[in-house]
């Protein structure tokens, strides 16, 4: 019988990840989401049974979001869990028809009580989940669970470690480098960081610092006053005039010219600048966040990036994998595009063939994300049919060679052996560590706890 589907939706990820624990021992499917953005993704995307909310999180309005899923998603269970309980607000709740509001605690009594209150949904429903979400021919994979973070969706242990990292930093000052080839999303983990932050609702400004030559580039940086050089007809206000109070995204900076550097530098320092033909000091408040699909260090070896300008914005250093090395993340990417591509062009599209998802995984993805969001929505276009089969995708994607290197030992790629011993070949290889077998096999540790109680294995006895 399916399991029931449950949501977790919270700001606190380490919470998010406390309640998957408590709740999976119970066989329940569950899944966590960060933002309202997230939430709805997800009852839009997973047909979620039930969900476990604190609807008072930071920039949200509580009884606003609880209207929003009661509206849209009538058939969910909403249980809220929320740590500022108010008499008003469980009025409204009650009168929203939401099945329980409790006050949020890590006493080991309140946990209970949510857990039993989560049973007796469970029984209720009869986990009898509806059979809509993931067409059977695509294995499986889908049904795996989702970590969504202000946008991003992956279930990858290295971008779960990352959505940590991002919480941990998000309320600092220090700036911060992103590197990742092109098409990773580093763009969107740079509105992750500030959509996280108390800077969340101010100014998030972008400039592509590629192909810009010194001039327009101090421009798009400083701004400038009128008459400051050929064609400056009027004043120009600058992205850090822009950014001021918020965030400013550097997207490329290996590509600044060294006379720009020297000035960034100076703005870094004394968070001062003046416009380009002016005199006059203008003051800033702005967060930065660099990008790079180059390693600064190499450029700094080249004699092409200064290394004091290298180190203020390397105070925290974000790894971003690349596609080929997140191949248990394809699945998921692949059927948001579709449900947005498919609503774009009027199309009912249900999902992938086996086939479909067996090309996209086996595929390099020198492009990353975006070239999988290209290609799904040239598929879409030209699908015949409600699923997207292997015949609907580009021919270099479907005549490519098998992509080789990290991604063998995944567990999603290893189906033609049996569960149980793909784990305890990967407990053997790690001596039984628990943080690095999840890692290899592209699950999470709650999974992976899961999978070796369903099978009663013991990881203690295997060194």
């Amino acid at each position: 019988m399916p399991r029931a589907k449950i949501l977790v939706v919270d700001q606190d990820i380490s919470w998010t990840l406390k309640l998957s624990e408590l709740l999976i021992q119970d066989e329940c499917e569950m899944f966590s989401a960060n933002s309202v953005e997230d939430t709805m993704l997800l009852l839009d995307a997973r047909s979620i049974d039930i969900v476990i909310a604190e609807i008072n999180m930071s920039g949200t309005d509580g009884t606003a979001f609880l209207e929003q899923m009661r509206q849209v998603f009538p058939e969910t269970t909403v249980i809220v869990h929320t740590a500022k309980a108010t008499v008003e607000q469980a009025v409204r709740a009650t009168k929203l028809g939401i099945f329980d509001y409790l006050q949020k605690s890590e006493d080991p009594g309140a946990l209970t009580t949510l857990r039993e209150r989560v049973g007796q949904v469970v029984r209720e429903i009869g986990t009898l989940v509806r059979t809509s979400v993931v067409d059977p021919r695509t294995r499986g994979l889908l049904a795996a669970p989702v970590q969504g973070f202000y946008g991003i969706i992956s279930q990858n242990p290295q971008m779960r470690d990352m959505f940590e990292l991002i919480q941990t930093i998000a309320d600092s000052y220090a700036n911060v480098l992103i590197h990742g080839e092109t098409g990773t999303g580093k763009e969107l983990v740079a509105r992750a960081i500030h959509e996280a932050s108390g800077r969340h609702g101010k100014p998030f400004v972008t400039l592509d610092c590629t192909a810009l030559a010194r001039e327009l580039l101090e421009s798009e940086l400083f701004g400038h006053e009128k008459g400051a050089f050929t064609g400056a007809v009027d004043r120009h206000v600058g992205r850090f005039e822009r950014a001021n109070a918020g965030t400013l995204f550097l997207d490329e900076v290996a590509t600044i010219n060294l006379n720009v550097q020297a000035k960034l530098l100076r703005v870094l320092q004394t968070r001062t600048f003046e416009r380009v033909g002016g005199s006059k000091s203008i003051s800033v408040d702005v967060r930065i966040i660099a990008a790079t699909n180059r390693p600064l260090e190499t450029c700094v070896t080249e004699g092409i990036f200064r290394e004091d300008l290298y180190h203020r914005l390397n105070v925290v250093q974000i790894e971003l994998p690349p596609l080929r090395d997140r191949t248990v993340d394809i699945p998921l990417l692949a059927m948001e595009f579709l449900r947005r591509f498919s609503r774009q062009n009027g199309k009912d599209l249900r999902g992938f063939t086996d086939a479909a998802i067996d090309v996209l995984c086996r595929y390099n993805w020198s492009g990353n994300v975006r070239e999988l969001e290209n290609v799904v929505l040239q598929a879409v276009v030209l699908a015949k049919s409600s699923l997207i089969d292997a015949s609907d995708l580009p021919r270099r994607i479907t005549e490519s060679k098998p992509v080789l290197g990290s991604q063998s030992a995944a567990l999603a790629d290893q189906l033609g052996e049996p569960e149980k011993q793909i784990l305890i070949n990967a407990l053997r290889q790690h001596s039984g560590n628990i943080k690095r077998t999840a890692e290899t096999l592209q699950i999470s540790r709650t999974t992976l706890y899961a999978k070796l109680k369903k099978y009663q294995i013991d990881p203690d006895a295997i060194r």
